[in-house]
């Protein structure tokens, strides 16, 4: 199935026309609760390996004070950002849908906490352990776990392997059309960095939205999720 990146972006769009202030803050929360689908939650946590022992206290006191709370935000990231991406993607596929959606959907996923820490920590670990083979099969292997938040908000029923299996095979044959669905949005990437991340708080819905899009063209087509376990 060819999957034309332009017509994903415009059905991204058509589907958050309206509604960017939900599709805003939504995308704000899941960046800082670890949820994103597509792009980066990850906290920066390099630190400056010389620090003036001369510094005044105070100033080391805010800078104590700030690692606490960036290892703090990180800590809580990889505790609930699984079971807060299951919620962005039942946000994300409701919307796509034309269905009922709130930012409330983000916690809606809560009472499935170890189907989504599972899923957060094996596709992690499947891609370390991949990428410590070579660095290309890892980037392939993230592009074929991709939509595993997609298919546990789609399938309640599946655990988090099954899920990852599911998006394996579902993404077969189909990771260079994601890839280049990713590569069409490095102008509006570069204009996050020109403005200093302001812009992202507009173009991390638009990509998650995209991302949605391209699940449901892939799932409308005629075929068959598997639920069995398999080799990831």
């Amino acid at each position: 199935m060819d999957m034309d990146e332009r017509n994903t972006r415009a059905i991204a769009r058509e589907k958050i026309r309206g509604n960017w202030g939900k599709s805003v803050l939504a995308g704000f929360l899941a960046y800082w609760l670890g949820g994103l689908i597509a792009g980066t939650n990850s906290i920066n946590l390099n630190i400056l390996e010389d620090v003036s022992e001369s510094l005044p206290a105070e100033v080391l006191r805010i800078i104590l004070i700030l690692l606490f709370f960036i290892v703090l935000i990180a800590l809580v990231n990889f505790i609930i950002g699984g079971t807060i991406q299951l919620g962005y993607a039942r946000f994300l596929l409701n919307q796509h849908d034309g269905k009922n959606y709130s930012v409330k959907d983000l916690f809606s996923q809560f009472h499935r906490f170890g189907t989504g820490f599972s899923q957060a920590f094996l596709t992690s670990l499947y891609v370390i352990l991949w990428t410590m083979l070579f660095i290309v099969p890892g980037l392939i292997k993230a592009y074929s776990y991709a939509m595993t938040p997609f298919i546990l908000a789609d399938h309640p029923e599946m655990t988090a392997d099954e899920a990852i299996t599911a998006s394996r095979n579902l993404m077969d044959g189909h990771k260079g059309e994601l890839f280049v669905l990713g590569l069409s949005f490095f102008g509006w990437n570069l204009l996050c960095v020109f403005t200093l991340g302001i812009a992202s708080l507009w173009v991390t819905p638009y990509i998650n939205a995209a991302y949605a899009a391209f699940y449901r063209k892939l799932t409308a087509a005629p075929q068959q999720l598997p639920t069995g376990y398999e080799e990831v």
